[in-house]
């Protein structure tokens, strides 16, 4: 096989895992219900690590607080809200742990633009599932 072809069978497999990876982003934004619940089961998830449970059981109640958190916000409107704050306080609490070197005012504008993008991607889920 001459170089060329190599070439491009090497691009094209990237070019293929790089949309594959672009259309799963696209389908989280327009399913933000699906990221509320991956973000709220990571709190819990980590705890369980810290606290020395198995990997096992971590995984397995992640996935578990994944779906039960998926199904109550498909059901219940209020659950999809609930859902919402509750995440744009685990982002608040990632940055504030990731950042605590900063200045106190680097800390809150942090927090205040993580906590603004996950408040406006709940909205805008939430919005277009009330309009269509």
């Amino acid at each position: 096989m001459d170089n060329g072809k190599m070439a491009g069978a090497v691009i094209g497999i990237f070019g293929t895992l790089a949309m594959f990876a672009i259309s799963i982003v696209l389908f989280l934004l327009g399913h933000f219900y699906i990221v509320n619940g991956l973000i709220v089961g990571f709190l819990p998830f980590l705890m369980m690590i810290s606290a020395g449970y198995s990997e096992a059981v971590c995984w397995g109640v992640y996935g578990l607080i994944i779906l039960v958190s998926v199904v109550l916000q498909l059901n219940f409107k209020v659950a999809r809200i609930v859902f919402g704050i509750i995440s744009c306080g685990v982002v608040s609490l990632f940055i504030w742990d990731k950042y605590k070197e900063v200045a106190l005012k680097t800390q809150i504008m942090y927090i205040g633009i993580g906590v603004v993008i996950t408040g406006f991607l709940n909205f805008a889920g939430y919005s277009k599932e009330i309009s269509g």
